[in-house]
Parts: C-alpha cells; sequence; structure tokens
C-alpha cells in the first residue's frame, strides 16, 4: 500500500428505484469516480431514500453501490435502518428486523478497514442508546479495534456528527449523537486514541478540531436543506451537494468537491413543518403513478 490512500468519502444520496428523484447526481459521481479510480468509497449512511420501510431501496441502493469502480463500505443511516430509539415516532426506530434487513443486503453495519498508517472503523450511529443487543456488540468491537490497532490512527465513521462545537456541549437540537454514546467516544479522545471523526446526516461540509480532534462532516450527493438558512438551525457547513475526497497518509488532507455538473436540489419545503411531506413522497402515498413502488414494509 502507497503511504497515501485516496479514499472517496460519499454520503446521503438516498437512492430509490421506484422514487428516484436524486438519481441524476448519482449518476454524475459515479462518472467522476471512475474517472478519478480511489482505492475505495466509504458511506456515510442514508444510501436509501426509505430503506427502512421499503426493502426495494436497499435492493436498489446495492446495486448502485456495486457500479462503483473499487470496493465500497457502508454505514448505516435513519433512512436506511429507523431513528434512534429516542424518536418520539415509535414506529420509526430501528428495531432487530429493519437492521437484519439492512445487514442482509447491504453487509455489516459496523467494520474495520486498514491503511498504512489509519485504521478507519464504521459504526452503526443508529443503535446508540437503544439497548439492543448488537449495541454491547458495537461497544466491544470498537474496544477491540481500537486495542488491536497496532500503532496507527484511528478514524471513526458514523452516519450521525458526535457534536456542533465541542465533546462537553448539551445538544439541545437533536442533531448530534445522544450524550451516553458521545461520552463513550469521548472517554477514547480523552485517552488520546481517537483522531479523526467522520460523518454524514447533516447534509452540509464542514471540516474542524474540536477539543484536539478533527471532524469532518460530508455532504450529501443528493440535496441540501434551507441553503439559505432562513429557518433550520446554523451548524457552520457549507449547503452544496458533492462529496469528499481524503487522502490518508500520515496526516489525512481533506478536499470537498461540488461538480458543477450536480444539481443543487433543495428539499427545504418538504420539510420545512417537518418530515411528514418528505415521507409521503419517499412512500408512494404522493403522485402514486410515479413508478412502480412496492408494498413497503414497516
Amino acid at each position: 500500500m502507497a503511504d497515501s490512500s485516496f479514499i472517496a468519502f460519499v454520503s446521503d444520496p438516498h437512492l430509490s428505484r421506484e422514487r428516484p428523484f436524486f438519481q441524476f447526481n448519482w449518476e454524475i459521481l459515479v462518472e467522476e469516480l471512475s474517472q478519478r479510480k480511489p482505492e475505495l468509497v466509504i458511506v456515510g449512511g442514508d444510501v436509501t431514500l426509505d430503506g427502512a420501510s421499503n426493502p426495494s431501496d436497499l435492493e436498489f441502493a446495492r446495486e448502485q453501490l456495486d457500479r462503483l469502480p473499487c470496493p465500497w463500505l457502508a454505514v448505516p443511516g435513519n433512512h436506511d435502518i429507523g431513528e434512534l430509539a429516542s424518536s418520539e415516532n415509535v414506529a420509526s426506530r430501528i428495531n432487530h428486523e429493519r437492521r437484519s434487513r439492512y445487514i442482509q443486503t447491504l453487509g455489516a453495519d459496523f467494520w474495520s478497514v486498514d491503511f498504512e498508517h489509519w485504521r478507519i472503523i464504521g459504526l452503526n450511529s443508529m443503535i446508540f442508546s437503544s439497548g439492543l443487543p448488537s449495541e454491547a456488540e458495537q461497544e466491544a468491537f470498537l474496544a477491540q479495534s481500537i486495542a488491536g490497532a497496532e500503532g496507527r490512527q484511528i478514524a471513526v465513521l458514523s452516519h450521525i456528527a458526535v457534536c456542533c462545537n465541542s465533546l462537553s456541549e448539551h445538544d439541545s437540537t437533536g442533531w448530534f449523537m445522544p450524550e451516553p454514546s458521545k461520552e463513550m467516544l469521548s472517554s477514547y479522545v480523552r485517552s488520546g486514541k481517537i483522531q479523526l471523526f467522520l460523518s454524514g446526516d447533516m447534509h452540509q461540509s464542514r471540516d474542524r478540531m474540536i477539543d484536539g480532534v478533527r471532524h469532518v462532516w460530508a455532504t450529501s450527493t443528493a440535496f441540501v436543506t434551507d441553503m439559505m438558512e432562513e429557518w433550520r438551525p446554523k451548524f457552520g457547513g457549507r449547503k452544496r451537494v458533492g462529496w469528499t475526497e481524503l487522502q490518508f497518509g500520515k496526516d489525512v488532507a481533506v478536499t470537498m468537491h461540488e461538480p458543477r455538473r450536480m444539481v443543487d436540489f433543495d428539499v427545504g419545503n418538504w420539510v420545512y413543518g417537518g418530515t411528514a411531506l418528505y415521507y409521503e413522497f419517499a412512500r408512494g402515498s404522493r403522485f402514486p403513478g410515479f413508478g412502480s413502488a412496492k408494498d413497503t414494509v414497516a
């Protein structure tokens, strides 16, 4: 392996066979990565439009990921596998069945991969603070992966961002990791065992040092929300569609790419009053004649 390895960090493509709202940008991404030839693509979750309820979205996402010009690894997001256990909407929460469908279709939901000087550990952030048996299994896997890194630096990939400005802050927005999970990861930060956090979910790009650790947010290839920042909380990122180039050597060089051919879809109107309208479009209750959506599975 060369001293510097090019990895494409892609997130939130929201793919769907029946509702291919954002397929245009995915086609541009596949073309661009085929020309640039990364060694690996890592995907920061929300691969699907609504895979948590529609297995067809998961199947289509697998087909699309397999079109990439190199190996890929993905972690799940809420649209793939269900919301955090703390979600007020019980029907939307992660459960064993949803997690099993994801794993059967897209592979392991937590994993690790090594490069010359780094170990990247992918985590399923949707099982954080869930009480599911897989939560304890994942924490044990994380501990073992860090302990066995053999001098490599550690990067952790998850769908949900760890925090906004400080590991010690209280999150009043609901956008960041549950407090117990953030504290669990912070314990590794305090002992100097994690050097980089990678995340998706926010649909904006950002690269900051927080409490001595670098936090990189990957933007979405699919869409942004409230680009003009008129009503959504402001987190300081850049709201443009694209993908992120990571050059892993002894350090990490980060380059945000915003291909001109990609369309900056802004779905702010869909979610201004909540996510209900988004799911009406995603699940087919709006424009039922569009595509050939299969029956959904709770």
